[in-house]
């Protein structure tokens, strides 16, 4: 008698953390440590003794070998997982997690499931210009489709091999690649990547391997007759579908046929009018973007239960009010929601309330005349992105009510006290502000007004000012030198005291005369406000000579001797007692330069001593 361990379905945490939209390498390795870090903890005992019960063939001094190398490595829980467990944990992930995960750790390296992708690119085999022969584009052509057939056949005991079987092909022509396409479904490939160079191009049908876990389809088409027969695509598990033409109708069917399916990506279907996925129990991840002159998404139903994550950004030439009903996703844990205009269908009164395990918003810009209100015990993150949801009469009063908030960040053109949270004290300790002004409103009014909403907030606070080249510099002239001629200067207000940090972003890429008057003005006013530890400086390198001369020039001679002589209210360079700048570190290939400017303030006493 002897027991087997057999994971017949892949773990919910495992598959929520790893099967999200592509990050960077040192992201998806923070990422599959900490889901195993929290999977490990009520799998230890469990796997543990499951090892001890199944036969094998080791002896004794290896078994005591084993142990003892498990108790060095007290620091890693996965190195008391017998190594068919981690293997089968492992094999659920998709092939770009499993280049990450193999180079944690030698166990994990041992234990990795073996894959072997392939990888065509048409681009390669020719440049596709107006003035290229059709002759010479169509041999190209050929030559890259027998490259595939080639390379498929000389592939074949590597392909049989592997564990995990990925292909990546990137068209540019579509002509005679239907029989490539059926030569490819004959294989079970685990992980299929397709990218049509065209989107008139109607695909001929969906891969049906037997295997098949995840489809990415790039331009092309998919008729809702390929899914009139009985065929169901039982393994599938994620989907992308990157303008792909498809109607609401085809796409309902599609999903029909995909019971286990797990993640849904839409980007940019261009003639969707409708998401209606009404029975989707196993659904976990559902990603909807439509961004360009493309008609509007007018219809949303999600009947998932399951479902954990709902990213849903709309942004098209017509602002027309989505009907969304989710109401049934009462798991859900993510929600970001981006859209010109509120949708229809929620309670104002009770936005999230039908989400009670929901941890996570972002809200941006939903336009919408009627108060909202957000309120729940559950939230631990929000955030507002150049929000209309208060633009009504009675809106000084705060109307987001999250007693276990420990994160708030705002991004927009200006700040209201209104739009932070209260009775947030407790966890929520710096709140984040975001602010990408335009350049022709900035003078002394928008920076008074600015101060005086965040001296109603008593968390500490993270300022961000992104000044873009919104407008021709030329055409402002004398106006804008007159404009940033006067600072917020001596008012009775004192400096903000939470601001310890403040970013300042230029995206100027050639200096010019206005450039170091708007620079010596934002620095100017932004000291008045507050007296910081630190200020980040970033800019293009273009511009990073230019801007850094201006702010030593300006910090250097910073005291006159008569500068606030008659008045008690003295400036910021009578309490500034010294700064020095560093450089950051940043990517070679970044074209941007970052400065921190590192001060040391005195107090007011020291100041008149």
């Amino acid at each position: 008698m002897y027991w087997k361990l057999e994971l017949a379905s892949p773990p919910d945490q495992v598959a929520d953390h790893t099967t999200g939209p592509s990050t960077s390498g040192a992201a998806q390795l923070v990422n599959v440590v900490g889901v195993f870090k929290s999977l490990l903890c009520f799998l230890i005992p469990m796997a543990t003794a499951m090892a001890e019960l199944c036969p094998n063939s080791q002896t004794d001094e290896q078994i005591v070998k084993k142990r003892r190398i498990s108790d060095t490595n007290s620091d890693d829980p996965t190195s008391r997982f017998p190594d068919h467990v981690l293997h089968s944990i492992f094999s659920y992930l998709k092939s770009q997690d499993l280049f990450t995960v193999r180079l944690v750790c030698k166990n994990w390296h041992r234990n990795t499931p073996s894959y072997f992708p392939l990888e065509f690119e048409e681009s390669i085999f020719f440049e596709n210009t107006p003035t290229t022969p059709s002759n010479v584009i169509q041999e190209s052509h050929n030559k890259f489709l027998e490259w595939i057939r080639s390379s498929l056949e000389t592939s074949q005991s590597e392909l049989k091999k592997a564990e995990k079987r990925v292909i990546r092909v990137q068209f540019e022509r579509h002509d005679n690649i239907n029989d490539l396409l059926e030569l490819i479904n004959e294989i079970d490939f685990h992980e299929v990547y397709l990218r049509f160079g065209r989107f008139n191009y109607w695909i001929p049908f969906i891969f049906q391997s037997k295997c098949l876990r995840v489809v990415h389809l790039t331009r092309g088409g998919i008729d809702k007759h390929m899914f009139s027969d009985e065929t169901n695509f039982v393994c599938l598990e994620e989907v992308e579908l990157d303008s792909v033409n498809l109607s609401g109708e085809t796409l309902s069917k599609f999903i029909s046929k995909c019971p286990n399916i797990r993640e849904l990506k839409l980007v940019n279907c261009m003639v969707l009018r409708s998401v209606l996925l009404p029975k989707v129990d196993r659904l976990k991840k559902l990603y909807v973007q439509l961004v360009g002159s493309y008609p509007s998404i007018t219809d949303v139903q999600v009947i998932a239960p399951s479902l954990q994550v709902f990213h849903f950004v709309h942004y098209n030439r017509c602002n027309v009010a989505v009907n969304m009903d989710i109401r049934a996703c009462r798991m859900l844990r993510e929600f970001h929601l981006e859209c010109p205009t509120f949708p229809v269908g929620f309670d104002h009164e009770h936005f999230i309330s039908d989400f009670p395990h929901l941890e996570n918003l972002i809200l941006g810009p939903c336009e919408t005349s009627k108060r909202v209100k957000i309120s729940s015990p559950s939230l631990r993150k929000l955030t507002l992105m150049f929000t209309q949801l208060y633009n009504y009469n009675y809106s000084r009063k705060s109307v987001v009510s999250v007693p276990n908030l420990c994160s708030f960040q705002y991004v927009g053109r200006t700040f209201k006290s209104s739009l932070a949270p209260s009775e947030t004290r407790k966890l929520l300790k710096t709140i984040g502000i975001s602010l990408v002004p335009h350049v022709e409103k900035i003078n002394r009014a928008w920076f008074l007004q600015l101060r005086s909403h965040l001296t109603k907030l008593n968390n500490r606070i993270g300022l961000a000012l992104t000044i873009r080249d919104q407008t021709s510099f030329s055409a402002l002239g004398k106006r804008g030198h007159k404009l940033w001629s006067i600072s917020i200067g001596r008012i009775p207000t004192q400096v903000v005291p939470h601001i310890g940090h403040l970013k300042l972003d230029i995206r100027f890429k050639v200096p010019e005369e206005s450039h170091r008057c708007l620079l010596k003005y934002i620095i100017d006013n932004l000291l008045w406000m507050s007296h910081p530890n630190v200020l980040t400086l970033s800019m293009p390198t273009s511009f990073a000579a230019f801007a850094l001369g201006i702010c030593n020039e300006f910090l250097i001679s910073r005291r006159e001797d008569n500068c606030c002589a008659d008045t008690q209210n003295k400036c910021w360079r009578h309490f500034l007692k010294d700064f020095k700048v560093t450089e950051l570190v940043t990517n070679e290939k970044e074209e941007t330069k970052k400065f921190n400017f590192i001060f040391t303030w005195q107090l007011l006493s020291s100041c008149f001593a």
